[in-house]
């Protein structure tokens, strides 16, 4: 039964190392299909911005306003639309998990169950075959007699158990590359089919790419006209702006004599700020050797404490006492005690 325990979980872990490569060679494939989906979005973006920036004056704000209004309800209901989908394909998958859950477990009772039946069939087939193995070497009355043949049949079978596991595992691991095989195949075809609608769909967005470059090339040409024109206009802002600079120049330094007024001011008021600093901390120090000299006086709390540990002081004073006088008490007669007893010794006859 461990044996077939450990079989199963092998498989099992066979199983689901396969099928997490399968899931992620899906995963690698759609994340490419979506890279390319992405630019090819990007590109008719672009072509719609261009399309509409060549347009000029009222035409174009009229198409952007013809273009949003009827299609903006549109689109928030597609895209409530696509949510409940969503929502929908995620209970599905949840059902179908539950499901996909429930078949593994009934499976695997089943495959237990058939491999316990397996197991009693092989052992009563052995217990057979061992019978009638004993009895044919019975008649035929081999050196040893019973015992010698038992152990020699018993090797045999041993043997044949062995070789038994060795095919079984041998029949899973062909299996297992069968299924492999297949997979792979598959997966080449369907590469196969993919590359190929790849390398059109490249070349054609090359293709509409070049168109786009010129397209910018040209623009660029005229951007750099506009820009000369531009390059007039900053010069005569630039002299403006410098007449207003030496005008700031002349402000600020004004503002500097203020500024220095200011700060005089300001150390003043600082060197004043130090000295009542100082006053305070001559003060709190004054305060703090009050308050030492007082010692508990207006400490209620304190004194109430003293007084009761002087009480608590006299009170054990006067039971020591006490107990000393009792101690001397029960010394003085222990002492006589033993003192009596060395007589009542000294009587007794040696």
């Amino acid at each position: 039964e461990d044996e077939s325990s450990e079989w199963t979980e092998e498989v099992q872990k066979r199983q689901e190392q396969q099928l997490r490569s399968e899931l992620l060679e899906q995963y690698r494939s759609l994340v490419l299909e979506r890279s390319q989906y992405q630019r090819y979005n990007i590109y008719l973006q672009h072509k719609i911005f261009e399309a509409l920036r060549k347009k000029k004056g009222l035409d174009a704000a009229e198409v952007l306003d013809r273009g949003l209004e009827p299609e903006s309800p549109e689109k928030e209901q597609a895209y409530l639309h696509y949510l409940a989908a969503l929502e929908e394909l995620k209970k599905q998958q949840a059902d179908d998990l539950d499901w996909y859950h429930q078949e593994l477990a009934q499976l695997k009772q089943l495959c237990t169950e058939q491999l316990s039946k397996v197991e009693k069939e092989w052992r009563a087939f052995q217990a057979l075959k061992k019978q009638v193995v004993m009895q044919a070497m019975g008649s035929c009355q081999m050196r040893g007699g019973r015992q010698a043949a038992l152990r020699e049949v018993e090797q045999i079978q041993a043997l044949e158990e062995k070789k038994e596991e060795e095919m079984s595992t041998v029949r899973l691991e062909n299996v297992q590359l069968k299924q492999g095989l297949m997979h792979f195949e598959t997966r080449m075809r369907a590469q196969e089919d993919v590359t190929e609608g790849l390398l059109l769909i490249d070349f054609e967005q090359l293709k509409i790419e070049n168109q786009t470059f010129n397209e910018k090339v040209e623009e660029r040409n005229e951007e750099l006209l506009k820009l000369r024109s531009k390059v007039n206009n900053n010069v005569q802002i630039i002299t403006h702006v410098k007449e207003k600079l030496h005008f700031v120049d002349i402000e600020n330094a004004c503002k500097r004599s203020q500024l220095l007024e200011t700060e005089a001011q300001v150390a003043l008021r600082r060197d004043i700020l130090t000295k009542t600093k100082q006053a305070r901390d001559s003060l709190r120090m004054d305060n703090i050797k009050l308050n030492q000299r007082c010692g508990l006086l207006g400490k209620e709390l304190l004194l109430r404490d003293m007084e009761k540990k002087v009480d608590k002081t006299v009170v054990l004073k006067r039971r020591l006492e006490s107990l000393k006088r009792h101690h001397a008490g029960l010394s003085l007669s222990c002492r006589g005690v033993k003192q009596k007893i060395r007589e009542a010794k000294a009587f007794l006859p040696s």
